[in-house]
């Protein structure tokens, strides 16, 4: 029974992130068990770490549903990681290491491999990506060696294995560091088979390889469609009503967006465009221009990020994204701030920063910033990506540009758009030119105060305000709703608590009646009466409880 818990980067609830045969585990078991360590620690004035709690959470799921074989994700580094109380490990894998988390794991690579090298155990096999450079597998290997670890590597495959047409086609379909993922996954498959004394084929396994490359994974290089923005209710088939398709991409630090940068221009810009059995249109020399739709959190390299992705002629729009759960220190980069950086990075951009909340309302944006033909792309933040999925998750249904269950939602995003629209008009109305073929100059764009009042017209200063209450509404009521689960959850644990101490008088009321004589248990009737009161008493202190 395989199951996996990684890092809830952009999951829709902390529950997602643990799955059993790949399904999510049941929200209701999850908020069970947590509850119970929420209990603990506050109990026995433990504080535990919301990732503590969850990675408790996620390893007593797995003891109740008799995982045999579990793939665990560290949350961060490795060394300090709470994930890392394991000590049955099969096999240990580190991927390639890049700078990130750098206020908590070190200024340098050998300093990250350190903390990601904390993992391996004495005894246990460990493989690391061979694309890591040379001292960081140095720093590794020599922490292995310390605690007597054994490394292996790609050779543990036979050669049928990379021969298989099953390997064949899964590498001419994927990039060098997914292929590398891929190898690293094959050796910790067959590892585990081997410690479990379970015969396999090498190309059964690699068949498995070329099924898994074809999952779409949310937030890695996933085409999404997003009708609420881009569906057309009057399509004439469902991909026209759902509308186009947007590439999304959790990519966050320099390394991702190398990656990323090249998916993108040997794909997204160079694609043909227009409908199938129609004629299309071929991409320009220099490929489509890319509008980036982009959210980073503080602390991260933009300049360097930004340099990596961004072209001339490029659009970008900089948003932000929500708190997340479970770690309030992580923080939004300002979206003036992320777009300063991104006009200093490539001045031949056209960019603004989304002065309101919301990946959605970003996207609006993006629909009447980018060119026609050319792709529009989400990034800068597995956090954004979260908040992208938690907002489309209800609406991604088939016939949600049809559907009248949907029709006041329909309503809110039409008017958005139309919000949208206006506010890119207003912003770039002055360019004689298309956006992507030209930046406006600092003094030709005027101050945000000034545009979104004296620039703006009553009806877009109408739609603002509207929206603005809409918006106001519906924290509210969101507000109310967290209220009434945060109460029940009181309640529930005051019920808990009335129930022991009732428990518990009782067990002492039982040892009083069990030290008496039996003469005094039959002649003393005010005993009983005395019996009769602390009863009563009881009771009555359950229902206090409940009261509060």
């Amino acid at each position: 029974m395989p199951s996996r818990v990684p890092w809830p980067w952009s999951n829709l609830g902390r529950w997602d992130c643990i799955s059993v045969n790949d399904k999510p585990v049941d929200e209701s078991v999850f908020r069970k068990i947590e509850q119970h360590y929420l209990d603990l620690s506050l109990r026995e004035g433990i504080n535990a770490s919301p990732f503590e709690i969850l990675t408790a959470t996620a390893f007593t799921i797995f003891n109740e549903e008799d995982v045999k074989l579990a793939v665990v994700e560290v949350g961060m580094g490795g060394k300090l990681d709470a994930t890392n109380i394991l000590n049955n490990q099969i096999i240990c894998v580190i991927t390639k290491i890049a700078r990130d988390h750098e206020g908590f794991l070190g200024k340098t690579l050998n300093d990250i491999a350190l903390h990601k090298a904390g993992i391996l155990r004495k005894n246990v096999p460990y493989i690391i990506n061979p694309r890591n450079e040379a001292n960081v597998k140095h720093v590794i290997a020599e922490y292995g060696d310390l605690i007597g670890a054994i490394q292996t590597d790609l050779t543990q495959l036979p050669r049928n294995f990379y021969t298989s047409a099953g390997w064949q086609r899964m590498s001419s379909r994927v990039r060098p560091i997914q292929q590398d993922n891929a190898l690293l996954a094959a050796v910790a498959a067959a590892t585990a088979f081997e410690s479990r004394d379970v015969p396999y084929q090498p190309w059964v396994l690699a068949e498995n390889l070329l099924k898994t490359s074809k999952v779409t994974i949310p937030g890695r290089l996933e085409i999404a469609k997003v009708p609420p923005v881009f569906g057309d209710p009057e399509g004439e088939n469902s991909s026209s009503l759902q509308g186009r398709r947007i590439l999304v991409d959790g990519a966050h630090n320099p390394d991702a967006a190398r990656m990323l940068c090249d998916h993108v221009n040997s794909n997204q810009r160079m694609l043909k465009r227009g409908k199938k059995g129609e004629s299309t249109i071929k991409a320009p020399r220099k490929g489509w221009r890319v509008t980036w739709v982009l959210a980073m959190t503080e602390g991260k390299d933009a300049e360097q990020y930004l340099s990596i992705l961004l072209q001339p002629g490029d659009s970008v729009i900089t948003t932000t994204f929500g708190p997340v759960d479970g770690m309030p220190w992580v923080k939004p980069m300002d979206p003036n701030k992320l777009l300063e950086i991104a006009t200093s990075v490539h001045p031949a951009i056209t960019g603004m920063a989304m002065p309101k909340d919301g990946v959605l309302r970003a996207l609006c944006a993006a629909k009447f910033l980018a060119d026609p033909q050319g792709p529009i792309v989400l990034t800068g933040s597995l956090y954004l990506i979260g908040d992208f999925h938690r907002e489309l998750r209800p609406r991604r249904t088939p016939d949600y540009m049809i559907n009248p269950e949907f029709e006041e939602d329909r309503k809110i995003f039409k008017t958005m758009s139309q919000t949208e629209r206006i506010r890119v008009h207003t912003m770039f109305s002055h360019i004689t030119q298309p956006p992507h073929s030209q930046v406006p100059s600092d003094d030709s764009i005027p101050e945000e105060d000034e545009l979104f009042t004296s620039t703006m017209s009553p009806a877009v200063e109408k739609i603002d305000k509207e929206s603005a209450q809409r918006d106001q509404q519906n924290l509210e009521r969101k507000r109310w709703r967290d209220m009434q689960a945060e109460l029940a959850v009181i309640d529930e644990s005051l019920d808990v608590i009335a129930d022991e101490e009732l428990s518990m008088l009782q067990r002492l009321a039982s040892q009083k009646d069990n030290t008496k004589s039996p003469v005094q248990q039959v002649a003393n009737p005010d005993e009983e009466d005395k019996s009769w009161q602390e009863k009563e008493g009881d009771e009555k202190v359950k229902d206090d409880r409940r009261t509060r």
